[in-house]
């Protein structure tokens, strides 16, 4: 953050933000991060015996060999994998060789040479090469750990904790404190999370203490790098509550080894209560309004209040309600084939990555809330979980159980602005709340009344998702505009402006939004101010209705303006879909059944190609429907999405 943006902050902010960069100028000029690395080998050296205290986010009673054989192999499956340099990076598997290069973007071959990290830029505009820094930081979270520590557990062959101590000197060696582009507090902060988790698994082998000292030594230096560098601010994310859920277990483990972690401990627990009413509606959905943050933050706050409890501490009951909500939220969302939506920006994140499932199933996540609050119904696998076995136990995974939600069945999250309809085999979501972050953007994308829709479990209607953030600036705003999502555009004008790479205007209002649910069919109705501010200044209405019996959806859109407006309404399909038009219909194709989209006669229709991203990284390229209708005064336009058969 430069002193430009500190200047806009509050005056607590501003002061909080300019003692900080005061310091860390200190710090650089007294050569700090070069005198602390040795001073914190010497530390972890010195004392004779290994310092093993717990982060408590284990449970006491977990054996390796408790768990399934089936997942004991595909741990060693996957650990086997690793070592063969096989990575997977956001759901794609990369292959790597020895030694690892920490600081490039393997897919074009772009380094950022070892710098103080004050001083890397990450957003440039007309590149030559896509480069994107998320790369080498998704790598250097060192989650691929994890699975070959978990299987030296269950093994004890002693080339795979070899590997765990080769990987861990070489990042160490190559990423000096402060020094590298992976010094960022919030892949600091994710890191820790993970190497917490790695050191929990090795306590519990045999012959580790090396590699627990050289662990000891990196999870050192990370507090103290972070203890500096909180992401504070005014309206903060989940970049802070990533700082705080770090803070918190790294002073767990060694606030009796290391005087300063004792701050950092009590920091964390002073203020993480606090701060999850501040992120969540109470309602449980988190205010970014992005859902696969929603699931990273969740993660976070599940671990920090887990270890609260286990240390003592008392967590209010209200702030378990919100908790419970949240994750209510997320099984709420889950569509039948246990993904979950791509609504807002997805970084692909998670801290718990190494559960055999893709990074938009979120049922492993699922299942630790339901163990942490003993409530079967947040539980939506038949599968058992590595992580839940390691966090709550042998014990508690004896009797874990599920219930699935096939009935037909409506949820409105009435402050959080989402509404899913949904049964066994058929989905529907849309966004009827305002952009998110308080009305800045952050995560939010341009979708308000947007909506997802599958069919006898196929995908049909989808959000176009985030490729990237940095390595294409252009098409990271393209894909949060108003055109890359299923809603209605207004000449073709956003329904909120961009601001500048990140923040969206807070001028698109939800009102009068309104949920009807009766035994036959659900409907969906809302208005929104965004269009409010052109000057021939629009009304816009949605309305969605959904069938029970065959899930067909009608959705009608009702403009009202005084002079000629071109209206267009974009729906975006799955990859797997094919497209045929005849006159005002549109037969959507695909491998296990068809459909149709009827549309009003005065609209024309006509497919492109557009950029579908399920996971930050990836893209293929998939089919658009644009419907574009001229109107004048009041106006009402409709398309109904039904199966063929109907």
């Amino acid at each position: 953050m430069n002193i430009k943006t500190i200047l806009s902050k509050p005056l607590p902010v501003v002061w909080y933000r300019f003692v900080q960069l005061v310091k860390l100028k200190m710090y650089a000029k007294t050569k700090f991060w070069q005198k602390i690395e040795p001073k914190i080998h010497q530390t972890i050296h010195k004392p004779k015996a290994t310092w093993k205290a717990k982060s408590l986010l284990y449970a006491t009673d977990f054996k390796s060999s408790d768990i399934p054989q089936k997942l004991q192999q595909q741990t060693i499956a996957a650990a086997n994998c690793i070592m063969k340099g096989n990575i997977a990076i956001f759901d794609v598997d990369y292959q790597f060789t020895q030694p690892i290069s920490w600081h490039t973007d393997w897919r074009v071959h772009h380094e950022w040479k070892n710098n103080y990290f004050k001083g890397y830029s990450f957003y440039h505009k007309d590149k030559t090469k896509e480069y994107d820094v998320k790369f080498p930081w998704e790598l250097s979270r060192l989650s691929f750990l994890i699975p070959v520590a978990r299987a030296y557990q269950l093994e004890n062959n002693e080339a795979q904790l070899a590997y765990i101590h080769a990987i861990l000197t070489d990042w160490k060696v190559n990423n000096p404190i402060a020094f590298a582009v992976n010094w960022y507090p919030m892949e600091v902060s994710v890191r820790t999370i993970n190497l917490i988790q790695l050191r929990e698994i090795l306590l519990e082998a045999n012959h580790t203490d090396e590699v627990v000292n050289l662990l000891n030594e990196i999870l050192l230096l990370h507090g103290i790098f972070l203890w500096r560098n909180v992401e504070y601010t005014d309206v903060r994310g989940n970049h802070y509550s990533a700082n705080l859920t770090a803070l918190l277990l790294l002073g767990s483990v060694f606030k009796e080894f290391y005087s300063e972690a004792k701050s950092w401990y009590s920091y964390a627990v002073k203020r993480t209560e606090k701060e999850f009413h501040l992120q969540f509606i109470p309602d449980g959905v988190n205010f970014e309004k992005s859902i696969p943050y929603h699931r990273l933050v969740v993660e976070f706050y599940l671990i920090s209040f887990l270890v609260m409890q286990r240390a003592g501490l008392k967590i209010q009951e209200n702030t378990l309600k919100v908790l419970k909500n949240s994750c209510k939220f997320t099984r709420d969302v889950t569509k039948p084939d246990s993904l979950t939506p791509i609504i807002g920006d997805n970084d692909s994140a998670s801290v718990f990555q190494n559960d055999q499932v893709p990074l938009n199933n979120h049922a492993n996540m699922l299942q630790l809330a339901s163990l942490f609050f003993q409530d079967e119904t947040l539980n939506i696998s038949n599968e058992k979980y590595h992580s839940a076995y390691e966090i709550f136990g042998t014990k508690a995974m004896e009797n874990v159980s599920s219930i699935s939600q096939d009935d037909f069945a409506s949820y409105h999250y009435k402050d959080g602005g989402f509404v899913t309809v949904k049964d066994a085999q058929n989905y529907f979501i849309t966004d009827v709340g305002e952009v998110g972050m308080n009305g800045r953007g952050g995560h939010g994308h341009n979708d308000l009344f947007s909506f997802e829709l599958m069919l006898d479990n196929e995908n049909i209607i989808v959000d176009a998702g985030c490729y990237t953030y940095t390595g294409d600036l252009a098409l990271k705003t393209k894909m949060k505009s108003t055109a890359y999502h299923n809603g209605l555009q207004v000449d073709d004008e956003e329904i909120a402006p961009m601001v500048g790479n990140w923040g969206i205007s807070d001028v698109a209002h939800p009102f009068e939004v309104s949920v009807e649910h009766s035994e036959e069919k659900v409907i969906i109705s809302g208005k929104h101010s965004g269009y409010q501010r052109l000057e021939d200044a629009v009304m816009h209405q949605r309305t969605f209705q959904i069938d029970k019996n065959d899930f067909k959806m009608i959705c009608t859109d009702v403009i009202d303006c005084k002079s000629t407006c071109k209206i267009t309404r974009n729906l975006h399909f799955s990859e797997k879909i094919a497209l045929e038009i005849h006159e005002n219909i549109i037969f959507i194709r695909n491998s296990k059944a068809s459909s149709k989209i009827t549309v009003d006669n005065a609209t024309t229709i006509r497919i492109e190609n557009y950029t579908l991203s399920y996971n930050y990284g990836s893209k293929i390229t998939a089919k658009k429907v644009v419907l574009e209708t001229e109107i004048k005064g009041k106006s009402s336009l409709q398309f109904t999405i039904e199966k063929e058969n109907n």
